[in-house]
């Protein structure tokens, strides 16, 4: 029993495979550093609203521990608003400066 021959691969298919197998490594890596690169923008972006948030939080919590609590009368009136009183808006004014 002989052993089968070998048979010999052109070169113009050895380049191809090797071509093929180094234009799959350079995208691999160059869309790996997109990703990448997007990701850590998303992270950044996702801080930066976590951290307004915050400082919006802790605006309203100033503006409620500086608001006038527990005097008599502390409403708010609207102007705007069709069904404004203007009586009881003057008689608060009234009660307010007396």
């Amino acid at each position: 029993m002989s052993a089968a021959p070998v048979r010999q691969v052109s070169s113009l298919f050895k380049i191809g495979r090797w071509s093929a197998l180094a234009v799959g490594l350079s995208y691999g890596f160059l869309h790996a550093r997109t990703l990448r690169n997007e990701a850590s923008e998303r992270r950044i972006e996702h801080e930066y609203a976590r951290k307004v948030a915050l400082i919006e939080e802790a605006k309203k919590k100033y503006a409620e521990s500086k608001s006038p609590k527990g005097e008599s009368g502390s409403e708010q009136f609207n102007f705007d608003d069709p069904s404004f009183d203007a009586d009881k808006w003057a008689k608060h004014l009234e009660a307010k400066f007396n």
